[in-house]
């Protein structure tokens, strides 16, 4: 069992069709407050949903979803380089992907440790995102950890005390 990358222009009917199906899916949601005071729930990142199987199960719902009659929303599942066979993403990397777009995670900047220059290589040495490297980038004036997903984004870290960082 591995994690797979979708895209699809209708992830929320796609999850749902799926764990209708028993599969387990992973939909990254972020929450816009109105000013009618109602919440409304949207991806986090426009056309992407995660699967959660083997190989054979997901290739036989792509397949599925070319179908003309089929309940499947369009989609298509990454690759490497196209024509390739279907990219698992590494298991420490969607760990880390899903621990970033957990409802509660805070974008939060290093600050006041001048030894770290725009570009270093950092890994990050405790906590709960110890093992985990990246490079210092700034993003809005301030100072940020960013870690890539290989092929599908990258991500800056929540704040990280200076101290639980070093160079590589």
């Amino acid at each position: 069992m591995n994690w797979y990358a979708i895209k699809t222009s209708k992830p929320l009917a796609l999850s749902k069709e799926l764990e209708a199906r028993g599969c387990d899916t992973y939909l990254p949601l972020e929450e816009i407050h109105r000013a009618d005071g109602s919440i409304r729930r949207r991806p986090l990142i426009s056309r992407l949903l995660f699967l959660h199987s083997d190989r054979a199960k997901a290739r036989a719902i792509e397949q599925e979803a070319r179908k003309e009659e089929s309940p499947l929303p369009a989609l298509w599942i990454y690759r490497n380089k196209p024509g390739e066979e279907i990219t698992p993403i590494p298991e420490e990397q969607f760990r880390l992907f899903r621990l970033l777009t957990a409802p509660d995670s805070l974008r939060c900047e290093i600050y006041h440790k001048e030894e770290y220059k725009i570009g270093d290589r950092l890994r990050v040495i405790a906590g709960p995102f110890a093992g985990y490297e990246g490079y210092a980038r700034r993003i809005r004036k301030n100072k940020h950890i960013v870690v890539e997903i290989e092929g599908l984004c990258a991500i800056a870290l929540p704040f990280i005390h200076p101290d639980l960082l070093q160079k590589i």
